[in-house]
């Protein structure tokens, strides 16, 4: 009589990834595109529209939001969800500023205090990434409630800690890398860092055994599981990495906004979950891929220049947002369906 061997629960799971580049971002970057051409190009400031000193303001307000997509493409990919990251980029301002302006005080402008003042700051968001993925995984709560209690931890320490108030670097004493970090252009190292991280993630969801078991985490827990992924420390990882581009970003709007603000990062959350979402990823898990992510950062940034030069009232802004993120899910929904 022939006995039945037990299941291989040691290979790797068949986790389902994108095969080829998401369709829908590219169509709704390509509609924006076209809409807000024809509408300025009626109103005359067409050139403006399309000049390269505007492109230059777009990749700039989209540095920080796109970083941070990264970061949340992940985890939603996972599926799970991060509301904290608006107010962990506040707390890394706040706490980047007090570790320089100590170290400054004590050394003064030696590269020393940048380098630690930034390391410190990197690694607060990591910390934080690390501590919503214990309380997912160790505590056992959903990730919405994990990560919005982190927000108003990461908000309440940041004003703390800034005393109420905004944290300024004392005359003289702003390093240079903080200015370049600020310009305009397409030298900027901000751009360069965000392009460099892009490529680092796409690499890791694409050609390695993490990325295979996030995409099977977030497809199929418990089918990940059956298949001997460690699901609690793929989350853990995941959170954390997610806290490490959350910190980056904070040190470019440290950099910004030349200051530590504990009110910086309002609705970041939001705005980076929607740009996520249009470029394709599911709140429920297991889609998304780094060209969508950052489609979808640019669509909205889009959105946001255009009214502004449309010189519309801000609400069409939110309803046009509205009307895309909710096209975008509806059409998905309808082609998984076909399938």
């Amino acid at each position: 009589m022939t006995s039945l061997s037990p299941p291989d629960t040691t290979a790797s799971p068949a986790a389902p990834r994108p095969s080829s580049l998401p369709a829908g971002p590219w169509v709704g970057f390509a509609a924006v595109l076209a809409l807000f051409t024809l509408l300025i190009g009626i109103r005359g400031g067409l050139a403006t529209f399309l000049s390269v000193g505007n492109l230059e303001v777009l990749i700039h307000e989209g540095t920080i939001p796109a970083i941070v997509g990264l970061g949340m493409l992940l985890v939603l990919i996972s599926g799970g969800i991060d509301l904290s990251v608006g107010a962990v980029v506040a707390l890394v301002t706040v706490v980047t500023m007090r570790v320089y302006t100590t170290l400054y005080q004590q050394w003064g402008p030696v590269a020393q205090s940048s380098l630690i003042a930034v390391g410190v700051g990197v690694a607060v968001g990591g910390l934080c990434g690390l501590m919503n993925g214990l309380l997912v995984t160790r505590v056992s709560l959903p990730p919405f409630v994990a990560t919005l209690g982190m927000f108003g931890i990461a908000r309440g320490l940041a004003v703390w800690l800034a005393e109420r108030t905004t944290l300024a670097f004392p005359d003289g004493a702003t390093p240079g890398w903080v200015a370049a970090l600020a310009k305009t252009s397409f030298a900027n190292p901000g751009l360069w860092s965000l392009v460099l991280l892009a490529l680092l993630i796409a690499g890791l969801l694409h050609l390695t055994v993490l990325g295979r078991h996030i995409y099977a985490v977030g497809s199929n827990e418990a089918t990940a599981r059956l298949c001997g992924v460690n699901v609690p420390r793929t989350k853990v990882l995941v959170y954390t990495l997610s806290g490490l581009l959350t910190g980056w970003a904070g040190i470019v709007m440290f950099a910004h906004s030349n200051s530590g603000n504990p009110t910086l990062g309002e609705q970041l959350e939001l705005d980076v979950i929607t740009a996520v979402v249009i470029g394709g990823a599911s709140l429920g898990g297991g889609k998304g891929t780094v060209v969508g992510a950052v489609l979808g950062v640019a669509i909205l940034g889009l959105i946001k220049n255009g009214v502004s030069l449309f010189n519309v009232p801000v609400e069409m802004q939110y309803i046009l947002i509205g009307v895309l993120l909710l096209a975008n899910v509806a059409l998905n929904r309808w082609r998984r369906d076909r399938r």
